[in-house]
This record gives C-alpha cells, sequence and structure tokens, in this order.
C-alpha cells in the first residue's frame, strides 16, 4: 500500500484544523449597527431548549412503557435506544436554539 503524498497529508491536517477553529467563528461579537438583542429572542429559545428536553423526556418514557412484557434483552436494548433518543431529541433542542436564538444577531 502506498502512502499518500506529503502535500495531501499537509492539506489534511491544515483541513482538520481549519474544521476544529471554525465554531470559534460563531462567537464573534455582533456589530454595533445591530443593537441590543430582545429580551424575546432569548426567552423563544430557552422555550425550544425546554421543549426538546421535554419531548426528549417523553420520548423515553414512551419507550420504557411500551418495552414492558417484552425479553429481558430486547427491554434492556430498547431502553439504550430510548435513552439515546432522548439524548438527541434534548441536544436536538439545544442546537436549534443557539443556531436560531442566542447566535443570531
Amino acid at each position: 500500500m502506498k502512502t499518500p503524498p506529503r502535500s495531501s497529508r499537509c492539506s489534511a491536517l491544515l483541513a482538520a484544523l481549519v474544521m476544529f477553529s471554525a465554531p470559534a467563528w460563531s462567537l464573534a461579537r455582533c456589530p454595533p449597527e445591530f443593537g441590543p438583542k430582545s429580551p424575546l429572542v432569548n426567552a423563544a429559545g430557552w422555550v425550544v431548549v425546554a421543549l426538546g428536553v421535554v419531548l426528549g423526556s417523553l420520548l423515553f418514557a414512551v419507550v420504557v412503557q411500551r418495552s414492558r412484557g417484552v425479553r429481558w434483552f430486547f427491554r434492556a436494548a430498547a431502553i439504550v435506544l430510548g435513552f439515546a433518543g432522548m439524548v438527541v431529541v434534548s441536544a436536538g433542542g439545544l442546537v436549534l436554539a443557539v443556531a436560531f436564538f442566542f447566535m443570531r444577531c
């Protein structure tokens, strides 16, 4: 198996460094001409976060309740998948709130 040329490896390293530094650009300050953000925008963002947590918790509760009466292996797998779904839905609510409410100018 051949190793890639040195320039290709350097390009891949540079791309990885740029990719991991990209979130720092999202934390840049808004220009002064935008003015202060309305408190209603932040409140709406917190409502989205709370909705994600509530929906994720409800998903987990429904999965646990529906898995009753099933053999233990399948119930354990369902509970693990339900927990993973709860984390994904809750994190999704947080990501939506940050992207569309908290970090908007």
